[in-house]
């Protein structure tokens, strides 16, 4: 027979909540840890102080609350039953490593770059009125583009900053001939 752990202590737990952000205290009452799941059940509902009564789901375990977790349970590991933070920001693209437009180690975005360069290549974007590929410009009207444009280039100047401007094609020059030809002397 598999038996619950359950561990008789009124537990108070600091979460956050994922909908509105707000770290909060809560008590959830007894905790049971049973065999056959990795969640925990808790005895009382979560209550965000802002949302009101939450889903195991819409909160994240922070610090504080995983060692008030690890302090009454011994060996409870948070990252297998709550999602963190760090986790769903990867879920959106969101990690470490190597800028592409600076080369700077930080926090990068799904395309590689990192906040202080994703804002220039959206600038640049909206420069070159490349609305489509800008987040800035996302859900604008047309009628007001070209004015969010006008405040980029009045905020920022008109120089592009992160993307290489467009090098126009040479002309092909004609090859002039100097002198005069010859004439050539044909005798028929």
């Amino acid at each position: 027979m598999i038996a619950d752990l359950i561990y008789e202590h009124d537990m108070l737990i600091n979460f956050e909540c994922q909908k509105c952000g707000a770290l909060f205290d809560c008590d959830v009452g007894i905790v049971t840890l049973p065999e056959t799941s990795d969640k925990p059940n808790f005895e009382k509902e979560i209550i965000c102080p802002q949302c009101g009564k939450i889903s195991m789901d819409e909160v994240f375990l922070t610090e504080l609350g995983q060692s008030q977790f690890t302090e009454v349970i011994p060996g409870f590991d948070a990252d297998d039953i709550f999602d963190s933070e760090d986790e769903e920001l990867k879920a959106f693209g969101f990690y470490e490593g190597e800028c592409q437009g600076c080369d700077l180690f930080t926090r990068l975005n799904d395309l590689g770059l990192c906040e202080e360069c994703a804002g220039k290549l959206d600038r640049d974007l909206i420069r070159q009125r490349d609305w489509d590929y800008s987040a800035l410009a996302f859900g604008v009207s047309a009628e007001k583009r070209e004015a969010l444009r006008n405040e980029i280039i009045g905020r920022y100047g008109e120089k592009l900053e992160l993307i290489s401007p467009k090098e126009e094609p040479q002309r092909k020059r004609k090859k002039k001939r100097r002198g005069k030809r010859k004439k050539s002397s044909r005798k028929r």
